[in-house]
């Protein structure tokens, strides 16, 4: 039996979607003789910043049309820096949501204009047993859904299992808190799909009770919770019909990371590859494995469909530290520089991006900020002539 084509991209296909029955829903031309096509113009890079060094996230814009890339776009536009920890960020309708983990906040702006419009304040909205260190987004009908490390966060920095994270629902309209749903350790990477909510327990790096929590959004609870002796460390999530598939990041020891499958109906989980960054388009995962401290990466693009993987490039870069993928095909590979006086990695000097066309061509490199670690593209409608 073939796989249905029900794999969500997190940053392309749910993206565009959301998108077009947004625009549709606002459009007032009733003309009959055009139709509405999905087009990207641009890609914007969340740059996380470096806590140790006190330097503030940014989002750099790479702009299709002019060919040129614009950093700190979203302070050239406010008059003020996201603040420290940029994690992650998501295009919904009209409007783009910013994740700042060390602001405990989410900046919501015009996603065309990057005015913004509100800046939430997670710990103000759900408490500060439950707010701080929102981590990753996600959208549904209408609502974000943002992941937080609420009471599984401790005083110092060292892992505690001892507590819990969270899921706050959002809603787009009014910014006002929907439902809680409390999860597991540590919870980072979440998705959306037929009314439920697939959310990643990490557990930092305690690695004893990682999990993924299924919340059922008509039942408004937590009602299913996978667990795994290969479930460790998981990061980013997506689901089709049949299954989940999930990047696991390790324990940092004899566990490296890798791409898990789980069966969704018996809860079997199966090792597909080793990656450290993933981003799903279509029927494809785009991974790259960039094990720290190796000189060579693997850059994949496995098919879920015949289950085979190939490279997609042999040109890859020098540090990898994000990937995503347009709705053009274009793959884009975030990278640190090399820091010429130590040879490592520049954690606090700026990045760069690298595109890649259909054939694995890098037919294009830019700067960004300092710690890119995730791609968002400017999607949008355009209406054409039948």
């Amino acid at each position: 039996m073939k796989m249905k084509k029900y794999l969500l991209s997190m940053s392309v296909m749910l993206m565009g979607v959301s998108m077009l029955t947004s625009c549709l829903s606002d459009n007032d031309d009733d003309n009959d003789n055009t139709y509405p096509v999905i087009v990207s113009n641009g890609v914007y890079v969340v740059c996380g910043g470096n806590m140790s060094n006190n330097i503030d996230g940014s989002l750099t814009y790479y702009d299709y049309k002019t060919k040129t890339a614009s950093q700190k776009v979203f302070a050239a536009k406010n008059g003020r820096g996201l603040g420290l920890t940029a994690n992650d960020a998501l295009v919904y309708g009209s409007k783009m949501y910013i994740v700042v983990d060390g602001e405990h906040s989410v900046e919501v702006v015009n996603a065309k204009t990057l005015q913004s419009i509100k800046r939430i304040d997670m710990t103000e909205l759900m408490g500060v047993e439950k707010g701080v260190h929102p981590r990753h987004i996600t959208c549904y009908d209408g609502m974000i859904y943002v992941s937080t490390y609420g009471a599984s966060k401790s005083e110092g920095w060292p892992a505690t299992t001892e507590g819990n994270g969270y899921v706050a629902a959002i809603d787009t309209l009014t910014f006002s808190l929907k439902d809680t749903y409390e999860v597991g350790s540590f919870p980072e990477g979440l998705t959306a799909y037929n009314d439920k909510l697939y959310v990643c327990n990490s557990d930092y790096s305690a690695c004893t009770k990682a999990s993924i929590s299924v919340i059922d959004l008509t039942q408004k609870k937590v009602v299913q919770t996978y667990t795994n002796e290969n479930i460790v460390n998981p990061t980013v999530i997506a689901v089709t019909g049949y299954g989940l598939y999930v990047l696991d990041m390790g324990n940092y020891a004899d566990k490296a990371s890798g791409m898990l499958y789980i069966d969704a109906y018996d809860g079997r989980c199966s090792r597909l590859f080793d990656a450290s960054f993933v981003t799903f388009y279509d029927r494809y995962i785009y991974a790259v494995n960039a094990p720290y401290g190796a000189t060579k990466h693997d850059y994949i693009r496995y098919d879920i469909q015949s289950r085979l993987q190939n490279s997609f490039t042999q040109d890859g870069v020098y540090s990898p530290c994000g990937i995503g993928v347009d709705i053009s095909g274009h793959v884009f590979v975030a990278s640190y520089r090399k820091n010429e006086e130590t040879g490592y990695p520049n954690y606090s000097g700026n990045g760069y991006v690298a595109e890649y066309d259909l054939t694995g061509a890098k037919v294009n490199e830019f700067d960004c900020g300092v710690g890119p670690n995730a791609i968002v593209f400017n999607t949008g409608i355009e209406y054409v002539k039948y």
